[in-house]
């Protein structure tokens, strides 16, 4: 009976065909001839049934079937005797959203099974490549498969990369104009999801590392070159990823220096203008009180005249602020283009 919560599509292939079906049940691509042909299970949605359906047909050991059924697993690979079991994290964009899920594969002789949690398109790529005989995928076996699809989701690091790359040039130009409190909560949700990218892709590159070193007598010395491959790609992710999280780092300091400069602006302004009307407020307390005799009180320019001499002095002292550079105008100046 097929599966009603998990889709399985089934891939059957050699150097000469390939046949492709969907919505097929785990017993059907077991009873396929494996000796001439190279199976593919890909296997959408980790429910308890088919995992164990799985584990019985396969002959999966039942601690990687707790890896599968656990999605929060650090990427590694165990070399179990009779099958060789991967993990590691996909990340990829929808709808300029960064999405990601656990990946699983079970690899032994001319049979890979693939776990993923949700279908996001990016395997399908690979069938068509099987259907359509491109790429050499047919002709090199299960294990050039595996290093093919490894291949592909390492790949898409490298677009999830340029993707927050692209957003912090945006945060970069934004706090320069002018920086704002939503620009940090931005960086901050920004420096998160580096970090958590980070924490996921680095064990990655380790996976291939133990790919590579170890004796892995499921993979052929052939298919062992392209793995240095994928080690090249790793480099580069964890060396951009590293350099992402010493910008992000790099734009904080900055965001909290026009922080505190323009706050030394508006300091250095209200100082200012303290300075200037502490005069005039003197003067004007003087004559508030309300003493009979008083200088210039009974002369009908009096009032004009002591009006007069505070503007003198607001000028004076205004000018002697702003010759030493006590106030700037740009504290409060607005760029209507500024907002991220």
């Amino acid at each position: 009976m097929v599966n009603q919560t998990s889709k399985i599509t089934f891939y059957h292939f050699n150097a000469d065909e390939c046949i492709t079906s969907e919505d097929v049940s785990l017993a059907q691509c077991a009873v396929r001839d494996h000796n001439t042909h190279v199976s593919w299970i890909n296997i959408v949605g980790t429910d308890a049934v088919t995992l164990q359906q799985a584990g019985e047909i396969f002959k999966i050991h039942p601690l990687a079937i707790e890896d599968i059924a656990n999605t929060r697993q650090r990427a590694k690979v165990d070399d179990y005797e009779d099958f060789l079991f991967v993990v590691l994290r996909m990340f990829t964009l929808k709808d300029d959203k960064i999405e990601n899920q656990q990946v699983s594969f079970i690899l032994r002789d001319n049979v890979l099974v693939s776990f993923r949690e949700f279908d996001f398109g990016i395997f399908k790529k690979v069938g068509d490549k099987l259907c359509s005989g491109k790429g050499g995928i047919r002709k090199k076996g299960e294990d050039h498969l595996l290093y093919t699809l490894l291949d592909v989701i390492i790949d898409n690091y490298f677009f999830v990369l340029e993707h927050i790359n692209e957003d912090i040039e945006k945060l970069d130009q934004a706090i320069l104009k002018r920086p704002l409190d939503n620009q940090f909560v931005k960086l901050q949700a920004l420096k998160n999801e580096v970090l958590y990218i980070r924490k996921n892709i680095i064990p990655v590159r380790d996976l291939i590392n133990n790919l590579i070193r170890n004796e892995i007598e499921y993979f052929e010395d052939e298919n062992k070159y392209y793995l240095r491959d994928l080690q090249d790609h790793m480099t580069r992710n964890v060396e951009e990823i590293d350099f992402q999280r010493e910008q992000i780092n790099s734009l904080m300091d900055i965001y909290y220096s026009l922080q505190t400069h323009k706050m030394n602006n508006v300091m250095k302004t209200l100082t200012t203008v303290s300075f200037v009307l502490l005069p005039l407020t003197f003067i004007a307390t003087i004559y508030g009180m309300n003493f009979k005799y008083m200088p210039r009180v009974d002369d009908p320019y009096g009032f004009w005249e002591v009006l007069g001499g505070m503007g003198v002095i607001s000028l004076v002292l205004l000018f002697i602020a702003i010759s030493r550079n006590w106030i700037s105008t740009k504290a409060f100046s607005r760029d209507k283009d500024s907002t991220f």
